[in-house]
């Protein structure tokens, strides 16, 4: 789920910043373009089974003073794929 669904929507949301050599490209969240590489980075900004306390979401809502701001209404489709992926995360063995 994460290479087909969640991982197209962070590189449309979120790779203009957060790219190597980007403005963000320093932050905890890099983006190379690399799925299966990029995924474990990405696992950890989740709480796996709680999307809610999942820095990744609040961060892309706009919370804890993200400097780039609101990149994922709360109610979109787009918010709910991955939240729907976070809270699979806990099933995973």
């Amino acid at each position: 789920m994460f290479e087909t669904s969640v991982y197209p929507i962070l590189l449309m949301r979120c790779e203009d910043c957060h790219a190597p050599g980007r403005e963000a490209g320093r932050s905890k969240l890099l983006l190379t373009g690399n799925a299966r590489f990029d995924r474990a980075m990405v696992v950890a900004l989740v709480t796996p089974g709680n999307p809610a306390d999942s820095q990744l979401l609040i961060q892309a809502a706009g919370g804890d003073l993200h400097p780039g701001g609101v990149h994922l209404s709360t109610d979109s489709a787009e918010y709910q794929t991955i939240s729907d992926w976070i809270s699979l995360l806990s099933l995973a063995p």
